[in-house]
């Protein structure tokens, strides 16, 4: 592995450093880059150095030249040069139509998917989005008891039931169980408790988001040559899972067939992902579509694109609460809450309790903020053929077709004009309105507003704050879920499922941090979750 690694690194430094033409070079000229120094085989040493230093980059370009609203080039060992847009221009350049900005292939080719997915029709035709987007929200109350349901189980089975200590993986348990409660939504029991069905959909995400990022540091040339491995691990993965949820989509196949074809035969289909995929896929008109291992398919990239970005938090958020500088009277308070939310709602969890849990939503936004998924997000394509023009201290300049913009995540949840006392973790934040100020009111502004393009749209609906809004709200102070319309579909059935953690862990665990918070690693522009990190629980007698 370690020679793969530094095959994939070599590859990656030829791509970066071969990959200018002339023209580029010329407009990058009126940009400031940081991270590259005027030194021999500078850009070499700048690609290497963007495995671990792009988080450092991106908080030294925002402060020298994003609290400027100028843009700023960081060096990237995956994508070559990407521009970086200052925080008062985001809404404008992030709400460009989708002539002029792609979002979808971008995001596509960030993992890899010509690789890694092994049936390209769900990638062309990615229907099953319709699911996350659209059936699962609009079901959201009926599912809210069955993912409760779900987490007491998984609880139960991972952290105890017994009220003795025992010390376990953060990462490894709050993975486990989150990916039990995700499927008790997405295809239900039996396969939600199966722990080798559960086990393959985390291998195969992981191979796939791993892989992709070596996929990524090969220049194009290469790129057959390590895709076609990484691809044929996430195929094994993939019939992994297959072997065990076949017989589950097959029978559903066979039982929704049945009913259309007799309409006296009394059939309820469950309210489930895989019955909403498969409704999808009838709606296509394709006899294709409902090939039983392409529906496997489509199921295992929902839980692909879910299950770790809803762990990565999950953990945080524990580490958060149980290291918080007045952690027992922040679990009393959230026990508190909880408890009387819940004895309200006559003891079982419903959607309607479950959007009363205030402070676990601004606890769960707050440790968001703190640890973003990455220090430099939201990648965009420019695809419009003359570009796009910024602001800049400049001027306006020109960004050309075939630049990846992105947003400084990271620098942005930790800018004191906006977040005071921005390193500190402060679960009643979000509760406060006056405790955070607007993203976009505390920007320098010394450059005249420009119409990005002449295929804009037309102004969206304001993003100032709005009185009671939670994790999952876009506004102007609060990036955790993205931004713009094309903002995480999942988010709110993510955060429903987060706050219900939440609140069966304090009110039924006691926990105990071991030692200090362990540090994340940064990976290019991503974090990578501390799987060593360990806690001591107990069931609250």
């Amino acid at each position: 592995m370690a020679a793969f690694c530094a095959l994939v690194v070599s590859l990656g430094l030829v791509k970066y450093i071969f990959a200018d033409d002339k023209a580029a070079k010329n407009w990058k000229l009126q940009y400031p880059i940081v991270g590259a120094k005027s030194q021999i085989f500078s850009k070499a040493r700048a690609a290497i150095s963007s495995i671990t230093q792009s988080k450092s980059w991106s908080f030294e370009g925002y402060a020298k030249y994003s609290k400027n609203n100028s843009p700023f080039i960081i060096p990237n060992i995956e994508r070559g040069d990407v521009v970086v847009i200052p925080p008062k221009q985001l809404k404008e350049i992030y709400n460009l139509p989708d002539s002029v900005l792609d979002v979808y292939w971008t995001e596509m080719d960030t993992i890899q998917t010509k690789y890694t997915v092994g049936d390209q029709d769900i990638i062309r035709n990615p229907f099953h989005l319709n699911v996350v987007r659209a059936q699962i929200p609009r079901n959201i109350k009926h599912l809210t008891p069955i993912i409760a349901e779900e987490l007491e189980w998984g609880f139960k089975r991972w952290w105890g039931n017994i009220t003795e200590w025992n010390e376990l993986r953060i990462w490894d348990s709050s993975l486990k169980m989150i990916a039990g409660a995700a499927n008790s939504a997405f295809c239900g029991q039996p396969l939600c408790r199966n722990e080798k069905f559960l086990k393959s959909l985390r291998d195969h995400a992981m191979t796939m988001f791993v892989g992709a990022l070596f996929i990524n540091g090969t220049p194009r040339l290469f790129r057959p040559l390590t895709g076609k491995f990484i691809g044929w691990l996430c195929e094994f993965q993939f019939r992994k899972t297959l072997k065990l949820c076949l017989p589950l989509i097959k029978e559903r196949l066979a039982a929704i067939k049945k009913a259309k074809a007799d309409s006296d035969l009394s059939f309820d289909p469950p309210k489930d992902g895989l019955q909403w995929i498969i409704d999808e896929c009838y709606e296509q008109n394709n006899p294709e579509q409902l090939n039983p291992t392409r529906i496997a398919h489509r199921l295992l990239y929902i839980n692909d694109i879910s299950l770790h970005s809803t762990s990565f938090t999950i953990q945080n958020v524990i580490l958060d609460i149980y290291n918080a500088e007045k952690s027992l009277a922040l679990v009393e308070a959230l026990r508190g809450e909880c408890a009387a939310v819940l004895e309200e709602a006559g003891g079982t969890w419903t959607r309607e309790a479950v959007t009363k849990l205030k402070l676990v939503d601004s606890t769960i936004r707050e440790s968001m903020r703190l640890t973003s998924f990455a220090s430099v997000g939201l990648p965009r394509t420019v695809i419009q053929p003359h570009g796009i023009p910024i602001r800049s201290s400049k001027g306006i300049i020109n960004i050309p077709k075939g630049t990846v913009i992105a947003a400084p995540l990271d620098a942005i949840h930790h800018d004191n004009d906006i977040y005071p006392d921005s390193y500190r973790f402060d679960p009643y934040r979000f509760i406060n309105p006056d405790s955070v100020k607007g993203l976009f009111d505390n920007m320098k502004d010394e450059h005249p507003k420009i119409d990005a393009t002449n295929q804009a749209q037309q102004e969206t609906k304001s993003l100032a704050p709005i009185q009671d809004k939670s994790a999952a709200t876009l506004d102007n102070t609060f990036l955790g879920f993205g931004f713009g319309k094309y903002a995480c579909p999942g988010r709110f059935f993510a955060l429903n499922e987060m706050k219900l953690f939440v609140a069966y862990m304090v009110l039924n665990y006691d926990v105990e941090c071991l030692d200090r918070r362990p540090e994340l690693t940064n990976v290019v522009w991503l974090k990578v979750p501390y799987n060593d990190g360990r806690v001591r629980v107990r069931r609250r007698s």
